[in-house]
């Protein structure tokens, strides 16, 4: 039917191709209606009903008293940020394998 010592024509390649797509398709499609029956047959056996399948949970809405303070920016803040910007490039241009891991106020 097909001589693969040819280049294949349009026609050849265009049917292989539709031919594959649609055994693919077919067989995902088989799967999936396996797949649903099996899942009805084991709901049915285990007893489980849909409604029954997954309580609610009503989580309470959580109160939050006051407001958070504005943060103030100031000149001795920004002198800090940049002595760690700095220390921490300074770090990464030697290549050691420096990690921040926090950062916290002293």
């Amino acid at each position: 039917m097909f001589d693969l010592t040819k280049p294949a024509d349009i026609g050849q390649t265009l049917l292989v191709t539709l031919i594959g797509m649609g055994t693919v398709i077919l067989g995902l499609t088989i799967l999936i209606f396996l797949i649903k029956a099996l899942i009805k047959v084991t709901d049915h056996l285990g007893g489980k009903k849909k409604k029954d399948a997954a309580p609610q949970v009503v989580i309470p809405p959580v109160k939050v008293f006051g407001t958070p303070a504005e943060e103030t920016v100031t000149e001795e803040d920004d002198s800090i940020v940049a002595a760690i910007t700095a220390a921490i490039v300074c770090m990464m241009e030697e290549n050691q394998g420096f990690v921040v891991r926090r950062i916290r106020r002293v």
